[in-house]
Protein backbone atom coordinates (compact mmCIF):
# COMPACT_ATOMS: atom_id res chain seq x y z
CA UNK A 1 0.00 0.00 0.00
CA UNK A 2 2.55 2.54 0.59
CA UNK A 3 4.77 1.74 -2.30
CA UNK A 4 1.63 2.53 -4.55
CA UNK A 5 0.79 5.68 -2.51
CA UNK A 6 4.78 6.68 -2.90
CA UNK A 7 4.18 6.03 -6.72
CA UNK A 8 1.31 8.17 -7.16
CA UNK A 9 2.75 10.88 -5.06
CA UNK A 10 5.84 10.59 -7.75
CA UNK A 11 3.73 10.96 -10.58
CA UNK A 12 2.15 14.40 -9.21
CA UNK A 13 5.08 15.84 -9.22
CA UNK A 14 6.50 14.72 -12.40
CA UNK A 15 3.36 16.59 -13.87
CA UNK A 16 3.67 19.94 -11.57
CA UNK A 17 7.22 20.37 -13.13
CA UNK A 18 5.64 19.89 -16.84
CA UNK A 19 2.79 22.55 -15.91
CA UNK A 20 5.33 24.83 -14.39
CA UNK A 21 7.89 24.46 -17.43
CA UNK A 22 4.88 25.05 -19.67
CA UNK A 23 3.61 28.17 -17.62
CA UNK A 24 6.97 29.67 -17.24
CA UNK A 25 7.60 31.44 -20.37
CA UNK A 26 4.42 32.84 -20.69
CA UNK A 27 4.67 34.44 -16.74
CA UNK A 28 8.03 35.16 -17.85
CA UNK A 29 6.80 37.36 -20.73
CA UNK A 30 4.14 39.00 -19.03
CA UNK A 31 6.31 40.20 -16.12
CA UNK A 32 9.07 41.54 -18.70
CA UNK A 33 6.37 43.21 -20.79
CA UNK A 34 5.29 44.87 -17.48
CA UNK A 35 8.84 46.04 -16.71
CA UNK A 36 9.70 47.36 -20.01
CA UNK A 37 6.44 49.54 -20.44
CA UNK A 38 6.70 50.84 -17.06
CA UNK A 39 10.27 52.00 -18.19
CA UNK A 40 8.40 53.35 -21.76
CA UNK A 41 6.27 55.17 -19.71
CA UNK A 42 8.71 56.53 -17.01
CA UNK A 43 11.29 57.92 -19.51
CA UNK A 44 8.15 59.43 -21.47
CA UNK A 45 7.05 61.51 -18.89
CA UNK A 46 10.54 62.82 -18.06
CA UNK A 47 10.80 63.78 -22.03
CA UNK A 48 7.50 65.59 -22.16
CA UNK A 49 7.76 67.49 -18.86
CA UNK A 50 11.72 68.66 -20.06
CA UNK A 51 9.15 69.78 -23.24
CA UNK A 52 6.58 71.54 -21.68
CA UNK A 53 9.64 73.41 -19.21
CA UNK A 54 11.15 74.21 -22.65
CA UNK A 55 8.15 75.94 -24.01
CA UNK A 56 7.47 77.81 -21.17
CA UNK A 57 10.95 79.14 -20.95
CA UNK A 58 10.87 80.33 -24.27
CA UNK A 59 7.82 81.85 -24.02
CA UNK A 60 8.83 84.22 -21.35
CA UNK A 61 11.32 86.32 -23.64
CA UNK A 62 14.26 84.27 -22.63
CA UNK A 63 16.86 83.80 -25.57
CA UNK A 64 16.58 80.47 -27.53
CA UNK A 65 20.57 79.65 -25.92
CA UNK A 66 19.69 80.85 -22.27
CA UNK A 67 16.91 78.62 -22.42
CA UNK A 68 18.79 75.60 -24.21
CA UNK A 69 21.47 75.95 -21.29
CA UNK A 70 18.72 75.71 -18.85
CA UNK A 71 17.56 72.68 -20.68
CA UNK A 72 20.71 71.29 -20.14
CA UNK A 73 20.77 71.39 -16.92
CA UNK A 74 17.35 70.23 -16.36
CA UNK A 75 17.92 67.31 -18.41
CA UNK A 76 17.84 63.31 -16.67
CA UNK A 77 17.88 60.17 -17.72
CA UNK A 78 16.80 59.00 -20.98
CA UNK A 79 17.66 62.53 -21.63
CA UNK A 80 21.09 63.55 -22.06
CA UNK A 81 22.12 65.67 -25.39
CA UNK A 82 25.32 64.98 -25.65
CA UNK A 83 24.67 61.07 -26.48
CA UNK A 84 21.27 60.52 -27.20
CA UNK A 85 18.93 63.09 -27.62
CA UNK A 86 18.03 66.31 -29.53
CA UNK A 87 16.52 69.42 -28.49
CA UNK A 88 14.48 71.73 -31.31
CA UNK A 89 13.01 74.95 -30.23
CA UNK A 90 10.49 76.57 -32.57
CA UNK A 91 8.93 80.25 -32.60
CA UNK A 92 5.78 80.60 -34.89
CA UNK A 93 4.42 84.07 -35.93
CA UNK A 94 1.77 85.30 -37.70
CA UNK A 95 2.41 87.42 -40.67
CA UNK A 96 1.24 91.16 -39.76
CA UNK A 97 3.01 92.92 -42.86
CA UNK A 98 0.45 93.97 -45.06
CA UNK A 99 0.95 93.35 -48.72
CA UNK A 100 4.02 91.00 -47.80
CA UNK A 101 3.41 87.58 -49.33
CA UNK A 102 3.52 85.60 -45.47
CA UNK A 103 0.73 88.03 -44.42
CA UNK A 104 -1.86 86.13 -42.03
CA UNK A 105 -0.05 83.22 -42.39
CA UNK A 106 1.91 80.90 -39.74
CA UNK A 107 5.52 81.48 -40.68
CA UNK A 108 8.91 79.91 -38.67
CA UNK A 109 9.87 82.84 -37.11
CA UNK A 110 13.01 81.64 -34.99
CA UNK A 111 14.56 77.85 -35.24
CA UNK A 112 17.40 76.52 -32.76
CA UNK A 113 18.30 73.03 -32.59
CA UNK A 114 20.81 70.77 -30.35
CA UNK A 115 21.87 67.25 -29.38
CA UNK A 116 23.27 64.65 -31.08
CA UNK A 117 20.51 63.01 -32.22
CA UNK A 118 19.58 62.43 -35.80
CA UNK A 119 15.69 63.69 -36.18
CA UNK A 120 13.87 66.38 -37.88
CA UNK A 121 11.28 68.60 -36.69
CA UNK A 122 7.49 67.57 -37.28
CA UNK A 123 6.93 71.12 -38.31
CA UNK A 124 6.25 71.06 -41.52
CA UNK A 125 6.85 74.02 -43.72
CA UNK A 126 6.33 74.47 -47.58
CA UNK A 127 9.94 74.77 -47.60
CA UNK A 128 13.52 76.10 -45.98
CA UNK A 129 14.41 78.68 -44.72
CA UNK A 130 17.26 80.59 -43.90
CA UNK A 131 18.06 81.42 -40.21
CA UNK A 132 20.43 83.97 -38.65
CA UNK A 133 22.88 83.14 -35.94
CA UNK A 134 23.10 83.29 -32.16
CA UNK A 135 21.40 85.00 -30.83
CA UNK A 136 18.14 85.57 -32.12
CA UNK A 137 18.48 82.87 -34.80
CA UNK A 138 15.94 84.71 -37.21
CA UNK A 139 14.36 83.84 -40.15
CA UNK A 140 16.11 85.72 -43.14
CA UNK A 141 13.38 87.81 -44.87
CA UNK A 142 10.20 86.02 -42.75
CA UNK A 143 7.53 88.58 -44.17
CA UNK A 144 7.87 87.27 -47.69
CA UNK A 145 10.28 83.89 -47.93
CA UNK A 146 6.50 81.59 -48.43
CA UNK A 147 8.98 78.52 -47.57
CA UNK A 148 8.71 79.68 -43.96
CA UNK A 149 5.07 79.10 -43.95
CA UNK A 150 4.13 76.15 -41.34
CA UNK A 151 1.35 73.35 -42.85
CA UNK A 152 0.66 71.81 -39.95
CA UNK A 153 -0.34 73.73 -37.76
CA UNK A 154 -4.20 74.93 -37.64
CA UNK A 155 -5.15 78.46 -38.49
CA UNK A 156 -6.82 79.71 -35.68
CA UNK A 157 -3.89 78.83 -33.36
CA UNK A 158 -2.63 81.87 -33.21
CA UNK A 159 -5.47 84.70 -33.61
CA UNK A 160 -3.71 88.42 -33.41
CA UNK A 161 -1.37 88.96 -36.58
CA UNK A 162 2.09 89.31 -35.46
CA UNK A 163 1.24 86.92 -32.29
CA UNK A 164 3.36 84.26 -31.58
CA UNK A 165 3.64 80.30 -30.55
CA UNK A 166 6.67 78.87 -28.79
CA UNK A 167 7.23 75.25 -29.58
CA UNK A 168 9.49 72.67 -28.12
CA UNK A 169 10.16 69.45 -29.57
CA UNK A 170 12.57 66.65 -27.58
CA UNK A 171 13.98 63.42 -29.46
CA UNK A 172 15.11 60.84 -27.14
CA UNK A 173 16.51 57.51 -27.60
CA UNK A 174 15.29 54.96 -25.53
CA UNK A 175 17.44 51.58 -24.56
CA UNK A 176 15.49 48.41 -23.62
CA UNK A 177 16.02 46.65 -21.05
CA UNK A 178 14.33 43.30 -21.35
CA UNK A 179 14.41 41.41 -24.46
CA UNK A 180 11.24 41.52 -24.92
CA UNK A 181 11.61 42.78 -28.12
CA UNK A 182 12.93 39.02 -29.13
CA UNK A 183 9.20 37.83 -28.56
CA UNK A 184 7.91 39.89 -31.93
CA UNK A 185 6.59 42.98 -29.55
CA UNK A 186 8.04 45.60 -29.71
CA UNK A 187 8.35 48.88 -27.87
CA UNK A 188 9.32 52.60 -29.25
CA UNK A 189 12.96 53.17 -29.25
CA UNK A 190 12.92 57.07 -30.01
CA UNK A 191 10.92 59.03 -27.69
CA UNK A 192 9.14 62.21 -28.87
CA UNK A 193 7.04 65.00 -27.25
CA UNK A 194 6.03 68.37 -28.52
CA UNK A 195 4.35 71.30 -26.85
CA UNK A 196 3.43 74.34 -27.77
CA UNK A 197 3.30 78.00 -25.39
Amino acid sequence: MKTRLALLTRQDSGQSMVEFALVLPLVLMIALGVVEVGYVLLDQQVVTKLTREGSNLISRDTSLLDAAAAMRSMSSGPVDFNTSSKLIFSVVKKGATTGSSNYDQLVLYQRYEFGSFSAQSQLQTRGSGTFSGAPDFQAVNSDNDTGLQVTNLPANLVAARGGMIYVTEVFSRHPLITPFDRFGVTVPQTLYSIAYF
